[in-house]
């Protein structure tokens, strides 16, 4: 059957939130990230937004407010970036937030989400490089044991051997089993977006719209290159 299977197509949208994210479901996204910090939208506004996409979108919602050092662009304080994504967490299916949030905010968003049943997605990035398969081994660790339900481990590969690294640690921890989704960014790492579902990750992030990360790939292109290379799936 093969991993695919248990592999979901994220689309990541970070501008015209409903339009973006009625095209994803279109072409064939299984879930639809709403990248929070990107949006212009006030925050008073942000409920009417979830409200339509609830009834507009009849797939998954992941809702991310991401945080500066990780790539986010939210300007205000700590206090009100969780505040806000707290504040949608009952019309969404799933909550992202970082491993490196300040511990007393993480935890308090991950009993928040595990109490209204959401799925919790902790995540990592690191925009400057690929750390060694030990210090990805142990982040993917500290994400499961902060309540992650998916550790999500996006990095920087500059070589073919860190992308190799990358499918080495998908593999071994989908063998465990466990949820993760790992992610190369940029020009060493594109093809990673469409190998590591083969090896087991759980989400593969494509871009429609405003891409969020480097080196997304379309939805339609992405599922064109699965099916071609698991065409028993």
């Amino acid at each position: 059957m093969g991993w695919l299977m248990m592999t979901e197509i994220v689309a990541a949208i970070a501008d015209d939130p409903l339009r973006n994210a009625i095209r994803a479901a279109s072409v064939g996204a299984d879930t639809i990230e709403i990248r929070i910090d990107l949006l212009d939208y006030p925050a008073d506004s942000l409920h009417s937004l979830f409200k339509e996409l609830n009834k507009s979108v009849r797939i998954p919602i992941i809702a991310t407010n991401r945080i500066n050092v990780e790539g986010g662009k939210f300007n205000g304080s700590e206090e009100e970036r969780i505040e806000i994504l707290l504040s949608v967490l009952e019309m969404v299916d799933s909550i992202d937030i970082e491993l490196r949030t300040r511990s007393e905010y993480r935890d308090l968003v991950v009993h928040r989400a595990k109490n209204a049943g959401k799925r919790v997605i902790i995540s990592y990035h690191d925009f400057s490089k690929t750390p060694d398969i030990t210090a990805m081994q142990n982040i993917i660790s500290e994400c499961f044991d902060a309540g992650a339900d998916i550790a999500k481990l996006a990095v920087t590969p500059h070589s073919y051997g860190d992308a190799l690294s990358l499918l080495q640690l998908t593999l071994d921890c989908a063998r465990a089993p466990a949820q993760v989704c790992i992610i190369g960014m940029g020009g060493y790492g594109v093809h990673t977006r469409v190998i590591a579902p083969i090896y087991g990750s759980a989400l593969a992030y494509t871009s429609v719209g405003a891409a969020t990360a480097p080196g997304q790939i379309g939805i339609r292109e992405l599922r064109g290159m699965l099916d071609m290379l698991c065409p028993q799936v």
